[in-house]
């Protein structure tokens, strides 16, 4: 009995329900219920907020909003607002801001400093609470947390219905929100600083976060307009829906930059909702934003179109041109010019195409990409003498030992030279593009660089890539045949008569593999068995087979 008394008498010197305070009244205009709700349309959680900072930015905890599709805050009169946006998220310390759109409210004052130890702290009453009585207590400890904020503990714990209400100092100004102790028996609460949740902020990298992930409710751009274009690059556009609502807010924040008209146009394109792109490609050029930024924007949306085969009657390759000329005239960037080349190339204008190519590789844009076009143009003009110098143009922009990006214009350059009868060339640039790209290299890629190692006489290296390109294989007869034949030439006959039946096995219809077979065994003096073998190639067609037959053993 005295244990209890003295409990109550304690407790009574350190916490007193207050009377109300003058600015209660007026501060209870700020507070908020706010509910979420789940896809489905069902409740999920019904919590405190309360408004502070700019207009309509309210704060509240994050747990209420993980997975939730929807939330509206009610204010203290009933009146239902819609929770638009997430400008700031944090779950490590279980605290989100808003944005509601439409209230009027004004928000409640941020505390001009921290409260001390011992200083007196206010917790004020939930909002359907309504004897409208809060609670006075000294604050018991401070610590502080990213060198300016600070963390507060109470030494009481409040009614669950509590929880996200606000903690203000005898001034009235708000010193933070309210957080229950996860120990249900521990007489204890803490308040996070306000001004820490007001300083989260959404950048470009928040779009990938953990902590933005989980939220599904739309998020604020960030204030600058690069990254908020990289924000919505991250977004992605699986959701058109969203990503249209994201590069709409984009246009209203940034009406002077061009990266939200063409993000839109673009977007509405891939709909196939032409004439609405056409609409916002105007709407950017009567807004004047950077013209050439439009024009190359519905150049290379029109080509891609057209590429694609599913555009409208009036959009055509003779305009994909005209704009990207009319972006170059504006301002002459090597981007618009290389866009340019493709459109030629795409109309056969193959000459024209190559010259564009070049002019890039004459600027800042220089790569060997621009060779490789060049070159693919020259091969549509059938003047093989004109590719290979724009392939040794590509494979000069590298320097030994070549790195990775170097494998197509080796690889391309290996193939006119495989076309020129330069053997011994072409299977240099084939092993330096083995180097390069050793686990993406297939089968018939050894098979090919047997066939040139063969004709240059590279036999040792010629039996190791064919034997590579059949166990890589096993089941294509193919290359067991010409196995077979590679270890003929090095008289290992039992190894050719083993791969020569491997392909018949595989295909008793192929006559390479009987004819060959016939032949080493006629070899090892089996001339009735090499009959057998020979017969059987030319029953299938073989020539060849057929005059082995005719000749003397």
């Amino acid at each position: 009995m005295y244990k209890t008394l003295l409990a109550t008498l304690l407790t009574l010197l350190t916490l007193h329900v207050a009377a109300q305070p003058k600015w209660l009244k007026k501060a209870r205009k700020s507070q908020l219920n706010i509910i979420t709700y789940d896809a489905a349309g069902q409740l999920l959680h019904s919590t405190n907020g309360f408004l502070v900072g700019n207009e309509g930015t309210a704060i509240t905890d994050y747990t209420s909003f993980r997975g939730a599709e929807r939330a509206v805050a009610i204010d203290e009169k009933g009146k239902e607002y819609p929770v638009t946006a997430i400008e700031g998220a944090s779950s490590l310390y279980d605290v989100i801001r808003l944005h509601i759109d439409g209230i009027k409210a004004s928000p409640l004052p941020l505390a001009s400093s921290h409260a001390a130890k011992g200083e007196n702290a206010y917790v004020m009453p939930y909002l359907s609470n309504k004897s409208g009585v809060g609670t006075e207590i000294a604050v018991s400890d401070v610590a502080n947390f990213e060198q300016r904020f600070a963390y507060y503990t109470l030494p009481i714990r409040p009614s669950e219905k509590s929880a996200s209400c606000p903690v203000m100092n005898a001034q009235g100004e708000v010193l933070g929100i309210l957080q229950m102790s996860a120990k249900t028996d521990e007489q204890k609460c803490y308040a996070i600083s306000a001004d820490y949740v007001l300083s989260l902020s959404i950048t470009a990298l928040s779009a990938t976060a953990s902590d933005y992930r989980d939220l599904l409710i739309r998020k604020a751009l960030p204030a600058d307009a690069s990254q908020a274009a990289s924000f919505i690059y991250l977004i992605g556009t699986r959701d058109t829906a969203t990503y249209l609502a994201y590069v709409d807010d984009y246009i209203r924040l940034f009406p002077d930059q061009s990266n939200g008209y063409t993000m839109k146009a673009e977007m509405l394109a891939a709909q196939q909702l032409y004439t609405d792109a056409d609409a916002v490609w105007q709407q950017a050029l009567d807004a004047k934003v950077t013209a050439d930024d439009i024009h190359y924007s519905r150049a290379r949306t029109i080509f891609a179109a057209a590429q694609a085969n599913k555009q409208p009657d009036n959009w055509t390759l003779d305009q994909a041109l005209q704009e990207a000329e009319t972006a170059f005239n504006i301002n002459p960037q090597p981007v618009f010019t290389a866009l340019e080349g493709h459109i030629l190339y795409a109309q056969k204008q193959y000459a024209e195409a190559c010259r564009k190519f070049l002019d890039v590789n004459k600027t800042k844009m220089r790569s060997p990409d621009n060779f490789l076009y060049a070159a693919q143009c020259q091969q549509m003009l059938q003047d093989t003498a004109a590719v290979l110098a724009m392939q040794d143009s590509a494979v000069a922009c590298f320097t030994k030992p070549y790195i990775e990006s170097a494998a197509p214009a080796l690889l391309m350059r290996a193939q006119t030279l495989l076309s020129l009868g330069r053997y011994r060339q072409a299977v240099a640039d084939l092993n330096d593009y083995e180097h390069l790209k050793a686990r993406q290299v297939n089968e018939n890629f050894y098979y090919q660089r047997y066939q040139a190692e063969m004709q240059c006489r590279m036999f040792q290296q010629a039996l190791s890539d064919i034997e590579r390109a059949a166990k890589m294989a096993p089941q294509e007869p193919l290359f067991q045949a010409e196995l077979a034949a590679t270890h003929y030439r090095f008289n290992q006959l039992d190894e050719a008569i083993s791969a020569a039946r491997a392909a018949i096995a595989l295909d008793n219809n192929f006559p390479d593999a009987h004819r060959i077979l016939g032949i080493c065994l006629r070899a090892q003096g089996k001339e009735a068995e090499a009959r057998t073998a020979l017969q059987q190639a030319a029953q299938l067609g073989d020539e060849t087979a057929l005059k082995l037959l005719n000749q003397k053993p």
